[in-house]
């Protein structure tokens, strides 16, 4: 990675392609666009939507200024800006971001999209290369497969307000309403949605125990901790792409609690060996984790005593529960029991590695020190 870059003109290559008929590969166009990076650094902002009474005091004037507003009727072109949508549920605005060295801005967008509203445009970070397909409105990752929604939206001065430099990030869309006399919420979802085929699917892949049920946890503080994190992660290592995936975690009934509230704490929760070191545990496969369950009938009348288990019914069989969690494993290597952080990949003290693996070719288990690379997401319960 060029470190140096802000000293150096960098160039953009952005491609927007036409499509044609219809071929075996869309990344073969009939013809390539070049646009070259805008002059002028600009910095990546987020914008949502402010309250239409906030508008309407906005628009609140004397009958002398609204007179002269009919007169002067605005007949310029509409500005149009174009959107992605990031993690932490944001719709942030393409423009040119020095920190992950790229320079593609929303009018180059816009120029791509006149010349051919169902084409595609494919432009270029210091890392990864990236596709917008305009006739289904997504971003695509070509290096990783990762995609995301993009929309073309109106830009007014005055119908936006800033999000991220704010103290809170807002909450992902799909999250129910926020309780927010609680430190977390346990909210079922329905077999039948989405979101659940999704983890089912996750979980599916290596074990064949039946699903029971699938809570999503609803943490508004560990969800900022774990976005300001990867904000964090994206300007020290000048990439908007830090790898993030979904792993899993087991564990007894009587940690649940404690995690869903504080997140993991490997002191608290890490009784199975350090043998990559000493840090929060997880696996790629289910199956793995499912190792470390306990199920509800072990100890269980203790617990409860002590308010740490749920009530068992006699008419209901046991049942072991497992984390799925949102990981930013980064940038990795082999760990060792010694380590109670990543190693530096250069002997600095200011460039490490994100966490360790056991196997650089093939990892299954990843081990995290740093609490804020995770997000507990949802609670998997199975017979």
């Amino acid at each position: 990675m060029n470190h140096g870059f802000k000293n150096k003109t960098h160039h953009l290559d952005v491609r927007c392609v036409r499509r044609g008929r219809p071929t075996t590969s869309p990344l073969t166009p009939p013809s390539t666009h070049v646009i070259p990076p805008p002059p002028t650094p600009l910095q990546l902002r987020a914008f949502s939507l402010i309250n239409f009474a906030d508008l309407a005091m906005l628009a609140i004037r004397s009958s002398e200024e609204e007179s002269a507003e009919m007169e002067e009727m605005d007949t310029s072109e509409p500005n149009w800006c174009w959107f992605y949508l990031a993690e932490c549920g944001v719709w942030h605005m393409f423009e040119i971001d020095p920190s992950a060295a790229c320079s593609v801005t929303s009018a180059q967008i816009e120029q791509c999209y006149n010349r051919n509203q169902r084409g595609v445009m494919e432009f270029y970070t210091a890392k990864y290369t990236y596709r917008l397909d305009f006739s289904v409105m997504r971003q695509i990752n070509v290096t990783t497969g990762k995609q995301r929604p993009i929309k073309r939206s109106l830009h007014s001065a005055t119908g936006f307000r800033f999000i991220c430099d704010n103290l809170a990030l807002p909450v992902p869309c799909h999250w129910e309403r926020i309780n927010t006399d609680e430190p977390f919420q346990l909210i079922q979802l329905g077999r039948d949605t989405y979101e659940f085929k999704e983890v089912a699917r996750l979980y599916e892949r290596t074990m064949d125990h039946p699903i029971k049920s699938i809570q999503r946890i609803q943490n508004l503080d560990l969800w900022e901790f774990f976005c300001r994190k990867k904000t964090q992660l994206r300007k020290v290592k000048r990439t908007l792409d830090i790898e993030e995936r979904m792993l899993f975690h087991g564990t007894g009934h009587s940690n649940i609690q404690a995690i869903c509230t504080f997140n993991f704490d490997w002191r608290l929760t890490g009784s199975h060996g350090d043998v990559y070191g000493k840090g929060s545990y997880f696996a790629r496969d289910a199956k793995y984790s499912s190792k470390f369950c306990h199920t509800t009938g072990k100890h269980n009348t203790t617990l409860q005593r002590h308010g740490l288990a749920p009530p068992i019914f006699a008419s209901e069989p046991p049942y072991k529960t497992m984390f799925l969690a949102r990981v930013l494993v980064g940038e990795y290597t082999v760990g060792h029991p010694m380590y109670c952080r990543p190693p530096s990949k250069d002997a600095s003290f200011t460039n490490f590695f994100d966490s360790c693996v056991d196997d650089m070719a093939n990892p299954k288990i990843y081990v995290i020190f740093d609490s804020n690379q995770i997000y507990p997401e949802y609670l998997v319960e199975f017979y």
